[in-house]
């Protein structure tokens, strides 16, 4: 055999040696991948499963007062909760000055214009202007009340009115977020779930023809210049329920 062949040969054995280690390695990398545990999500069901208790309990134990949510709070009509399977939602009336910032900029991100009646979230339905600028009540007063505004926002009811009677069937409930949500292909503007909500929240706007309805997206909470409106994650207020002790950290990580 020639050297020429002899040094071909090596050469070839070389490159093939090479390549093994690399087609081993890209071959064990899917199955690294498959291993990795993904993250789980933490929702409502987990927390209150965590704690023993419902969203009252958490109330009343203190896990929520770090953002203002306590019983006298609520009591007194300053704090409004709601809750979806991802978010705690809380409003602080005390808070609200009335600058309706939030149901600006959540027509401009979900509608891309400024158009306030057909807002996800509602102020200026509520403004307080009291019997008259003589009567010292409402806007016009000092106190007990005055110049607080209520910040009123989709429920996510569990059984939500405005899904129920839809006629189309163009309101399901998002498996991610768990808000209440709009098929545009399939919603016709007949107005029925406006009609349906104890609350009128869903509106169908005039100029589309299809019914807004709030998604949870968080945008009011984000501009509101006064944290009025807190869109607070489940994990966190499970960090809160882990630090007070209410639950053991092993009881968090199971699963």
């Amino acid at each position: 055999m020639s050297d020429t062949n002899l040094n071909n040969n090596t050469s070839e054995e070389q490159r093939a040696q090479a390549k093994e280690p690399a087609a081993a390695g890209s071959a064990a990398t899917p199955a690294a991948s498959e291993e990795t545990p993904k993250k789980k999500n933490i929702t409502r069901r987990d927390v209150l499963a965590m704690a023993g208790c419902g969203v009252a309990g958490l109330v009343v134990g203190g896990v929520l007062a770090s953002w203002g949510v306590t019983s006298a709070s609520i009591a007194s009509g300053r704090i409004d909760i709601r809750t979806t399977p991802t978010k705690m939602i809380v409003t602080d009336r005390a808070r609200c000055s009335g600058c309706q910032r939030c149901e600006m900029m959540c027509t401009l991100k979900n509608d891309g214009r400024v158009c306030q009646h057909i807002a996800r979230v509602r102020v200026w339905e509520n403004y307080n202007w009291g019997a008259g600028p003589d009567t010292g009540d409402g806007v016009f007063g000092d106190g007990n009340g005055a110049c607080e505004f209520t910040v009123e926002h989709c429920k996510q009811c569990a059984d939500p009115q405005c899904m129920n009677y839809c006629p189309v069937h163009a309101i399901y409930c998002d498996e991610e977020s768990g808000a209440r949500t709009v098929d545009v292909k399939k919603c016709i503007g007949c107005g029925m779930c406006h009609m349906a909500c104890p609350w009128n929240m869903p509106v169908v706007d005039s100029e589309t023809g299809v019914s807004t309805k709030c998604i949870s997206c968080g945008r009011c909470a984000e501009q509101c210049p006064n944290g009025a409106i807190k869109f607070i994650d489940w994990e966190d207020i499970a960090q809160k329920v882990i630090d007070q002790g209410v639950v053991r950290t092993a009881t968090l990580v199971q699963g």
